[in-house]
């Protein structure tokens, strides 16, 4: 399978996308042994790439024995980023997908993604929350945002699997005069969309991005707003009705923040 959007078309057509990508040169942003990430610019547009080799049955089996999912390529970004526009949820757009190779060992993949230029990552935007207390219609607005989003993903059977602030982008020129500004989600190779999502999922999702928020200086009332917004109930009700999950939560998050911190 092959998509390009109608500029790729225009200036790959009559070659084999597979044989471009390969030769494509740019800035690396991350590069393993079957996978690279970069930067590249083409027609005056900025895009970002994302090639898949295949990862051998070693590997595939590495992950089943650790009881994880092998990420085989790119088809789970395009299947997330696909649903996400089909819901309303800002995120890239897909400028060229393609996939070839029926053994999943060897499979390859591509992913074009335009460059969501002008933004700045949640984590990196909020990192003086602590010291320099930011608006707080601003700070309220960041966090429904981000709920509503939470809530999106996981009540459409979709987990992110890397849910942190810094997959958040804030849009700067949205900033500007206004304090509803626009949020897009990054980062999606890890993706699940499934039919069914079990709880453990929500679980890593949630316990991730709390995890992340923990240095920022939210306070209470803070805290408290997430979780209206996300579970879409009262506070007290969300308190009786949830307050296990939103404590096993917090435990978890704050383990992993002390792991990290020794």
């Amino acid at each position: 399978m092959i998509y390009l959007s109608d500029e790729l078309d225009r200036l790959w057509r009559g070659q084999d996308p597979f044989k471009i990508v390969e030769t494509i040169e740019g800035e690396v942003y991350r590069q393993v042994k079957n996978r690279r990430t970069l930067q590249f610019e083409l027609a005056g547009k900025s895009y970002f790439l994302k090639l898949h080799k295949g990862v051998g049955w070693g590997e595939i089996v590495k992950n089943l024995v650790q009881l994880r999912l092998p990420i085989l390529g790119a088809e789970n970004e395009w299947a997330a980023l696909s649903r996400l526009h089909d819901l309303g949820v800002d995120t890239m757009e897909i400028a060229g997908y393609g996939i070839k190779g029926r053994n999943p060992a060897s499979q390859q993949s591509f992913i074009i993604t335009t460059d969501l230029i002008e933004t700045v990552s949640l984590e990196d935007f909020c990192r003086n929350w602590a010291q320099q207390k930011p608006l707080l219609k601003l700070k309220c607005n960041l966090i429904r945002k981000v709920a509503q989003i939470s809530r999106t993903l996981h009540q459409n059977n979709i987990c992110h699997r890397d849910f942190y602030l810094c997959h958040f982008l804030l849009h700067i020129p949205s900033l500007d005069g206004n304090l509803d500004p626009k949020l897009s989600l990054i980062d999606l190779h890890r993706a699940l969309v499934k039919t069914r999502l079990s709880q453990r999922w929500v679980d890593k999702d949630i316990t991730g991005l709390y995890f992340s928020a923990l240095d920022i200086g939210l306070t209470r009332n803070d805290r408290y707003r997430f979780m209206r917004m996300y579970s879409g109930k009262p506070l007290r009700d969300c308190l009786q009705e949830d307050g296990s999950f939103w404590q096993s939560v917090h435990s978890r998050a704050r383990q992993m923040h002390k792991r990290l911190m020794t």
